[in-house]
């Protein structure tokens, strides 16, 4: 009976440590997995501000050749 009772204990320790494992390993991976979503989001931010950046820019040279084209517009016109 005690040879029992000491196989059913020894039995019950492996499971709780085997779940205590496996529930670490798991809380690792979760952690690992939401770093790389966290690095990843922060290359997409990043990558969508430097398109916002470029398109910014791309408007304000539009706007400075349009202000230019009216200018010489207005100039010519006054010339004549």
């Amino acid at each position: 009976m005690k040879r029992k009772s000491v196989t059913l204990l020894a039995a019950a320790l492996v499971s709780i440590l085997g779940t205590t494992a496996c529930g670490e390993i798991q809380e690792q991976l979760e952690k690992r997995a939401q770093d790389e979503v966290e690095r990843g989001r922060q290359r997409i931010e990043k990558e969508v501000q430097k398109g916002r950046t470029q398109v910014e820019e791309q408007i304000d040279e539009g706007r400075r050749q349009v202000e230019k084209n009216i200018q010489e517009g207005q100039r010519k016109a006054q010339g004549q």
